[in-house]
């Protein structure tokens, strides 16, 4: 059976205004995002705070780009 390998080609911490208005556009509240622990190694080498949306951009061999946020919580 093959693998699936899944790379992150990107993390970055979401400015607080840009997250306001994603929230908006999607109509979620932050928390119904899916969460991520602080101490995650992705949300310590993006350098993110409990509360802070991370945007994680996945690279997939059946798809280009895959784009999703989490909410950093404490952990």
């Amino acid at each position: 059976m093959g693998r699936i390998v899944i790379g992150v080609k990107d993390v970055s911490v979401i400015p607080r205004e840009q997250a306001k208005e994603l929230l908006k556009k999607l109509r979620l509240k932050p928390w119904q995002l899916p969460w991520i622990r602080a101490s995650d190694p992705l949300v310590k080498y993006a350098g993110a705070r409990p509360g802070d949306i991370l945007k994680i951009v996945e690279e997939f061999p059946t798809a280009e780009e895959v784009v999703c946020y989490r909410l950093v919580v404490p952990g």
